[in-house]
């Protein structure tokens, strides 16, 4: 897995660097960091000015190198996948491309989703939001869009940066439904019922065909009009965004058909700024009866298509129970 890298600037200069010192390690064994600083500054390379330290952090930072008994030693990516595109002191158009894809992967930059086809609109975007970005992109010619070579290295960028997005979606959920379970496993507690988790069931960790996450009782504490030992199926909404005022969620089809086929007894659990090193939110859970609901949810009725997800904004903050 790799480290969290808190970005910080990174020029050209900063690249080519790490490029002289990643190419020098593979020729020669046991350098230490101040031969390394030695050769490059007297070197002559990029007119004498050759930004070692800042070439070698970023050769450390992004694991292109490890630093064991006082000597640097080259990682497999860099043996792999960078240092074998080139067979001389020069960093050529591929080694470059190589490192830049293997910076861009640590960050998973929001720039990236305003990728465009046509390189005139993207680098246009890409200036006014980062133009350190657009100045590196440029010297590695991966605005040339009519290169299948450039297309390809794009299409891996955007495919790791969907997977990443992927996966945190997955893990905010997973934190939202674990504090919800929880939540109430607590509730149900105080409530009386004991033991908790014979009234409370993760149903999602069983399988996702149940239409909800958790499966609870109404108990004592809920104020709806049911009897303390209804069931009651909950649905769980998590984001790591904070505001409660326009709190953003989707639901799915299948879900809203199970909440119509129990609409008294189904609800959302709400819950905003969620930060997965914590497992916390910073506030919740906000409540939202499904029955609220159905007045606000698109219906089929057209005879060739159907909706299949709804996305709700909502102030959320007149659901705190």
């Amino acid at each position: 897995m790799k480290k969290k890298i808190k970005y910080y600037s990174i020029t050209y200069g900063h690249v080519v660097a790490s490029w002289y010192i990643l190419s020098l390690i593979s020729r020669h064994e046991h350098l230490k960091p101040d031969a390394v600083h030695r050769i490059l500054n007297n070197s002559g390379k990029l007119g004498g000015t050759m930004p070692s330290k800042q070439g070698l952090k970023i050769c450390i930072d992004y694991e292109l190198l490890v630093f064991k008994d006082g000597i640097l030693h080259l990682t497999d990516i860099s043996k792999n996948e960078i240092v074998s595109l080139c067979d001389n002191d020069d960093p050529n158009i591929d080694a470059l491309r190589a490192i830049l894809f293997h910076l861009i992967s640590y960050h998973n930059f929001q720039w990236l989703i305003f990728y465009d086809s046509d390189p005139e609109i993207f680098r246009a975007y890409l200036f006014d939001n980062d133009q350190e970005w657009t100045n590196l992109l440029d010297n590695a010619k991966l605005f040339n869009f009519d290169e299948p070579c450039v297309n390809d290295w794009w299409n891996r960028v955007l495919a790791k940066y969907e997977d990443y997005k992927e996966k945190l979606k997955k893990a905010i959920g997973d934190v939202g439904e674990k504090l919800t379970y929880e939540h109430e496993l607590s509730r149900i507690d105080r409530d009386g019922f004991k033991p908790a988790k014979s009234f409370v069931k993760w149903a999602s960790l069983i399988s996702d065909r149940f239409g909800y996450d958790i499966l609870s009782i109404k108990g004592k504490s809920l104020p709806f009009d049911l009897n303390d030992r209804d069931k009651i199926q909950i649905e769980v909404k998590s984001s790591d965004i904070s505001n409660i005022e326009s709190f953003r969620f989707y639901i799915s089809k299948p879900e809203w058909k199970t909440a119509l086929n129990n609409l008294q007894s189904y609800f959302f659990y709400c819950w905003p700024g969620i930060n997965l090193e914590k497992e916390s939110a910073i506030d919740g859970p906000f409540i939202i009866p499904a029955k609220e609901l159905e007045d606000h949810m698109p219906k089929d009725t057209s005879p060739i298509s159907e909706w299949s997800e709804c996305r709700c904004v909502l102030d959320i903050s007149k659901y705190r129970i």
